[in-house]
């Protein structure tokens, strides 16, 4: 395993401006290391008090998404160049709540993302199965339509967050063996299709300090999409220590 490139805290909808600006009073106070990039992801009316707030810091500032559109009459959602106004750099597109709870499909998540590499900022894009799909042996089947659809062809850099539906707050963490199998399956996918000449593989779904360590060091990942942990300053403290 090599150095951790990326750590993406993804808050979802959680903190408020008190104890968000107390969140990030905290990590500004840990020492970074120097071998990764550490992306912080507010809910969109919390960006601009942590892009405050991390301005003169190594920190970066991420969006949780975007619209496919620059912008329109699309009531409760949000362009990409507010975004870049609060100096975001990074937005995650396709995590399977999305998909779930605002039913978008591939195609859609496709448009997101062609339109925030036009923007020239960089996707991070979701891909998983669920518990169903895995017993049924399908999920290579469909983690590949997800890439096939999702990402466009000769992207310089491509950033892909294997987050398996059935692990994101379950507690349930695929084996190593099954991580390094979705890496290998997508690394070569994507070589296959000649869709890109970097792969950063970050894997997501109920990691914690723990479980984070053990996977940075038996799998092939180099960076992790974290949820609930990355709300606890106890729990960064220690992810990004051992980084």
């Amino acid at each position: 395993m090599g150095q951790v490139k990326l750590i993406v805290s993804n808050w979802k909808m959680n903190l408020n401006l008190l104890n968000s600006k107390n969140l990030i009073d905290d990590i500004l106070k840990i020492r970074h290391s120097e071998s990764f990039k550490h992306i912080i992801c507010p809910q969109h009316l919390l960006i601009p008090s942590i892009s405050g707030l991390l301005r003169d810091s190594k920190i970066i500032i991420g969006a949780q998404d975007c619209h496919y559109e620059k912008n329109g009459a699309f009531t409760g959602d949000t362009g990409v160049d507010l975004l870049k106004d609060y100096d975001c750099e990074y937005v995650i597109l396709g995590h399977s709540e999305r998909r779930n709870y605002h039913k978008e499909d591939n195609k859609l998540i496709k448009k997101k993302v062609d339109l925030v590499i036009s923007a020239n900022l960089k996707p991070i894009i979701c891909v998983g199965e669920t518990i169903t799909e895995r017993k049924s042996n399908k999920y290579l089947e469909i983690l590949g339509n997800q890439l096939d659809l999702c990402i466009p062809n000769k992207s310089e850099e491509i950033i892909i967050a294997y987050e398996p539906v059935w692990s994101i707050g379950t507690g349930l963490v695929p084996s190593y063996e099954e991580i390094n199998e979705i890496y290998d399956f997508t690394d070569k996918f994507l070589k296959n299709k000649k869709m890109t000449r970097k792969l950063n593989f970050l894997y997501g779904g109920s990691i914690n300090s723990e479980n984070f360590k053990e996977i940075v060091n038996k799998t092939k990942v180099n960076g992790a999409l974290i949820g609930g942990a990355s709300l606890k300053t106890t729990e960064m403290k220690k992810i990004l220590t051992f980084c």
